[in-house]
């Protein structure tokens, strides 16, 4: 698996809590920070932030994860038609 080598302090302040990047957590240092950037999230975004936690915790690819990803698709196709 690779790993991501980045700055992980940027992820966990983006994504939030990721146990697999650090064990560090992002203080609050200003609500009016927080307030500026609150709107609504559109559906695309949050799936697109739940992939990246899926990646970065586990440390894959983007390739693995689509790998993985069908082949739980077929086994619950498989099983539906049992």
């Amino acid at each position: 698996m690779s790993r991501y080598r980045g700055p992980r302090f940027k992820k966990i302040r983006c994504l939030g809590s990721l146990p697999g990047l650090t064990s560090k957590r992002p203080t609050v240092k200003s609500e009016l920070r927080n307030q500026s950037r609150s709107s609504k999230k559109s559906q695309y975004r949050i799936g697109l932030e739940e992939k990246q936690k899926l990646r970065f915790h586990y440390g894959l690819t983007e390739r693995q994860l689509l790998k993985y990803v069908r082949e739980i698709i077929i086994l619950k196709t498989r099983e539906k038609k049992s």
